[in-house]
């Protein structure tokens, strides 16, 4: 009988490993297409590549599948908590565009003196009058807001900036899955508008994941396996469609 338990509880398919293996397939493209680059501005290309976003494209219209993975994906992370960077990875906020640095606002209103700023390595940096905190990324902008002696209308009004700034390279993914689910319906306008957000964002999410489970931050259960499980069918059906660089 003990023989009968260890075979029993070896034949559970391990989705962490069919998940890496797939990434490093993933990755070996990423290195032929972008071999000078960081793995975050391979990211990044990866993002506009018009190739594998339109092979994306047709995986989604072509195949029901191809969707409910997709859709289960994203059940499964929003029900569970997979960190990255100490950061909670989630549908309902992914990053399709890229962080600049630019200048966000500097001038006054109602005469008091703002600076906001958009900066390197994902955070932000302003100032109200005198008072200036330390520089935060977007997750913690109500955390540093309330850390600050400054008016609730002056908070109101960097948290409005700010917010509408992430906006425009941010989305709800969420959102985009709900829309998914009536693929059949839309015209080939939206089709093709929520193909490239849905691609774009699970590029976003995958590399997360990626990270989450290379540096150890993922607490191995049931629930996380089921994410993996799902991310592994659309990478490899992904994969199966890139054609050798």
């Amino acid at each position: 009988m003990q023989k009968f338990k260890i075979y029993r509880d070896s034949i559970d398919i391990d989705y962490y490993v069919y998940f890496t293996k797939a990434y490093f397939a993933f990755n070996a493209y990423l290195k032929a297409k972008h071999p000078t680059l960081t793995d975050l501005d391979k990211i990044r290309e990866m993002k506009n590549d018009i190739t594998v976003s339109r092979k994306f494209k047709s995986l989604v219209e072509d195949g029901k599948h191809f969707r409910d993975d997709l859709i289960a994906l994203k059940e499964n992370l929003n029900s569970t908590v997979i960190k990255n960077n100490n950061e909670i990875i989630t549908f309902d906020r992914v990053k399709i565009g890229d962080h600049n640095v630019v200048e966000i606002f500097n001038e006054s209103y109602n005469g008091v003196a703002y600076f906001i700023k958009a900066i390197d390595n994902d955070l932000f940096t302003f100032k109200v009058k005198d008072t200036q905190p330390n520089p935060f990324k977007i997750e913690q902008l109500e955390e540093t807001l309330n850390s600050i002696s400054i008016t609730t209308t002056q908070k109101s009004k960097v948290r409005a900036l700010i917010t509408e700034h992430v906006e425009n390279y941010n989305i709800n993914l969420s959102n985009e899955i709900e829309i998914l689910r009536n693929f059949n319906d839309l015209t080939n306008t939206e089709k093709a508008k929520l193909c490239e957000n849905l691609y774009k964002g699970f590029i976003e999410i995958l590399y997360k994941l990626r990270n989450g489970l290379f540096h150890s931050e993922v607490e191995p259960n049931s629930d996380v396996m089921k994410v993996y499980k799902f991310t592994y069918f659309i990478l490899r059906k992904i994969l199966h469609e890139i054609p050798t660089p």
